[in-house]
């Protein structure tokens, strides 16, 4: 199952890319934001590995929940951010190892010009798949409306860094 969506942002890239950073290092401010553990992150050039693991508790619905095991409500995720493209790419799957599902999905960030001030256009596209017997479509709609909330809260929780990094500076 695929999702595609635009979302705008009051702010060039380079600053859009250091409030998806920022963010975290702010908890206090963005509670909203899921649990998660970075494994590890290096640099290489201008591209940046990620690997973290995600808890999904708070996006599952309840009735999901009780058929996935605790390490089925912990995902890893792997991103690769290119910022030379302005590209995101990721992978998210169960932590356990188990093949149930995959979510795999891409960002591309776009600058351009409006009124005077620079913003950036954050073009989305991510694809659910679930290997449940009979129930896979139905799980993979479930996991595809978690994931647009988080991806809704996700640049919510952007354009609120972009603007604390605004006052900041002013």
């Amino acid at each position: 199952m695929k999702f595609k969506a635009n979302f705008l942002f009051d702010g060039p890239i380079d600053m859009v890319w250091e409030a998806r950073e920022k963010r975290f290092e702010n908890p206090d401010k963005f509670p909203e934001l899921q649990k998660h553990e970075e494994i590890s992150r290096r640099e290489e050039g201008k591209k940046i590995f990620s690997k973290r693991i995600i808890e999904l508790s708070a996006s599952i619905p309840k009735p999901l929940q009780k058929v996935l095991s605790d390490d089925m409500m912990k995902t890893i995720d792997e991103s690769v951010y290119d910022m030379e493209t302005n590209v995101h790419t990721w992978t998210i799957t169960p932590k356990a190892g188990s093949k149930l599902f995959k979510c795999t999905g891409y960002s591309k960030y776009n600058e351009y010009e409006e009124g005077g001030q620079r913003k950036t256009k954050r073009e989305l596209e991510l694809e659910v798949k679930v290997d449940l017997p009979l129930l896979g479509k139905m799980a993979e709609q479930v996991i595809l409306e978690a994931y647009k909330k988080n991806l809704e809260k996700d640049n919510q929780t952007i354009a609120k860094m972009i603007r604390i990094m605004k006052e900041e500076k002013a």
